[in-house]
């Protein structure tokens, strides 16, 4: 009878895997080249990827062909992959007579009566470790675990190759990374790879140049995006569009420098949180300011400026606005992750009678807002762990906890625990956001805080008379708004929603004779204005007048991802209609063509603005 692996039997089997094959590529570029010194090799998500030292010699993509080949030579022969334990002087030793310095300092900094495990891929049976080692095909430094026997490895494929520091310190040696994608059939490795070649196509750094939404520049410097006029007008749409949740609820706007003096961020305790924050002096005064990389500690002092009363609470406040965090060089990347993050901001101060209330809302606008670009939302509650970092008592942190799950069941939202995901001072809902791949996203938050308005000193007067401390909520509904963006990019391939799409509308003309029927048309379009989901979303439209063929501007319309087109030629100004070519929301949307009367010209695109 053949035995059903559990759920955990077969993710347990495929982690041992992808860390095997870690070692089957170490042991394939020992053989081609001999000179190569390793790092480390583990198992990752949907693959593994080893470090290691060339030498003067470069590895390209074009090289990964030739070392898959040897890889599967090596599994064919089926090696056993055995442990072995040895003392910290005899690990020492194995390092320093093969020159793997890597593994040498890895072995340094174990504990020194700790007792260190080798994997040896062999078929040899030798209990003695020197003699093991002459007769294995690869001997590595590894904790494990690993597979038994090369024979049960699935499929897998190398992927890439890049570069990283040695235990990821930019002041370490630059090693070349490979990595390689890994399943436990062909099926699935081909499922997957299919997947990823649809993510390249729908990249967003790609698709961004191509529809010519935002740039980079040296001189501007890494990881400070510039966004084009079109890219401008999707931003503003987005804001507008997480904003109109909030105003609907009587939030109420504010504004606030982008720069404020550190002893607020150690008043809040961002200055010991936030290692990236850039601080400068000023010249003038001598003050040490540093640019903000959090909104929250200036909305408490907009709260601190005069007294609050119950009959004040709950008191809300939005704004988009910039923070700027010093992150890593070699962890920017497009919109994904950048130094000017824009965040659709708002804080609430209340009672905690009101938190449920205030919470309620914010879930009903995550939820409507996500199931309007078509995303399926998931929630994640991030508690905290037992680490440091983390401001407030035991006690504080318990209620807040408990108060936040409880929300979570009131509401009926599907959710799972994340230790150690909370933000300094209290306990979150993070909504993950599934996209048309079925990645998933941390996107929209709705954060508790019990600590920061006590460290604030922030107060209101109670019904009974007697002084009381404000709970703080923290929310964004899309955060930050360069992430956001980047997964819509991604979500919907570059086709717009109608209402959120940089250029609407491009009028084509099919000569220079149809002029005077353009503007007419053009009158329609400027009373054309929609209210959903965005208010006064006034219609975005272009006319190309060039003298380049139709086809070629069909073409051009169709490269940036136009919804609609208006096609008009002498045959329409004579009939007084257009010609309409519409791209239905989505990647998999059909082109529709159809004649539309002018005088039905508006109502017609105010009726297909959600399709």
């Amino acid at each position: 009878m053949k035995k059903v692996e559990k759920k955990e039997e077969t993710v347990e089997k495929i982690e041992k895997m992808r860390h095997s094959l870690a070692h089957v590529l170490a042991a394939a570029v020992q053989e081609m080249y001999p000179e190569a010194k390793f790092g480390m090799g583990p198992a990752v998500e949907n693959g593994f990827y080893y470090d290691i030292d060339f030498g003067a010699t470069k590895i390209a993509e074009s090289d990964l062909p030739k070392i898959e080949k040897r890889m599967k030579k090596i599994i064919a022969r089926k090696f056993k992959m055995v442990k072995m334990a040895v003392k910290r002087e005899e690990a020492l030793k194995w390092a320093k007579e093969n020159g793997q310095n890597f593994k040498k300092e890895l072995i340094q900094d174990l504990a020194k009566d700790e007792e260190i495990s080798f994997y040896l891929m062999t078929n040899v049976e030798e209990k003695d470790f020197r003699k093991a080692c002459e007769a294995a095909e690869f001997v590595d430094l590894c904790k494990g675990p690993h597979l038994e026997s090369l024979g049960e490895i699935g499929s897998f494929r190398l992927t890439k190759v890049a570069g990283a520091y040695w235990r990821a310190d930019e002041k370490r040696e630059m090693l070349t990374r490979i990595y390689g994608v890994a399943f436990s059939t062909e099926e699935e490795l081909n499922n997957f790879i299919t997947q990823q070649e649809e993510a390249k196509a729908r990249d967003h750094r790609k698709l961004g140049k191509e529809l010519d939404l935002f740039c980079f520049s040296d001189l501007v410097g890494s990881g400070l995006p510039l966004f084009t006029p079109r890219g401008t007008a999707l931003r503003e749409m987005l804001n507008a569009f997480a904003q109109s949740y909030r105003e609907k609820n009587g939030y109420q706007k504010v504004c606030i420098p982008h720069i404020a003096n550190v002893s607020l961020y150690k008043t809040s305790g961002h200055f010991e949180k936030f290692p990236e924050l850039m601080r400068f002096v000023s010249s003038e005064s001598g003050d040490e300011l540093a640019l903000k990389p959090v909104n929250c500690p200036h909305h408490s002092q907009i709260y601190a400026s005069q007294p609050r009363s119950y009959k004040d609470l709950p008191m809300k406040l939005l704004e988009t606005t910039m923070v700027y965090r010093d992150e890593r060089k070699g962890e920017l990347g497009g919109l994904s992750r950048v130094r000017a993050i824009t965040q659709d901001d708002s804080h609430v101060f209340c009672t905690d009678a009101q938190v449920e209330q205030i919470f309620g809302e914010l879930i009903a606008s995550a939820k409507d807002l996500y199931k309007r670009v078509d995303m399926k939302l998931k929630l994640r509650l991030s508690f905290r762990d037992d680490g440091e970092g983390y401001i407030g008592d035991e006690k504080m942190w318990e209620k807040a906890q408990t108060s936040i799950e409880k929300m979570a069941k009131k509401f009926k939202m599907d959710y799972f625990v994340g230790i150690g995901e909370a933000a300094m001072y209290g306990p979150k809902m993070d909504f993950m956001a599934v996209d048309a791949m079925g990645r998933e996203w941390q996107l929209a938050t709705v954060q508790l805080d019990y600590a920061m308005p006590k460290r604030f000193g922030l107060e209101y007067t109670a019904e009974d008379g007697s002084k009381a401390t404000p709970i703080m909520i923290h929310c964004a509904l899309i955060g930050s708004i360069e992430r956001f963006m980047s997964v819509f990019i991604e979500h919907t391939a570059g086709w717009f929603p109608f209402w959120s799409a940089p250029e609407q509308v491009r009028i084509v003309t099919v000569n220079d004779k149809v002029g005077e029927y353009v503007e007419k048309i053009c009158k329609v379009l400027n009373g054309v204005v929609l209210d959903e989901p965005v208010r006064e979303n006034h219609l975005r439209y272009s006319v190309d007048t060039t003298a380049d063929s139709l086809g070629k501007k069909i073409k051009r319309g169709t490269g940036l991802k136009i919804p609609m087109m208006l096609i008009i030629g002498p045959q329409d100004a004579e009939c007084n209609e257009v010609s309409v070519r519409r791209h239905e929301m989505g990647l998999s949307g059909k082109q529709v063509e159809e004649k539309v009367k002018l005088g039905d010209l508006a109502k017609y695109i105010r009726e297909n603005a959600q399709r």
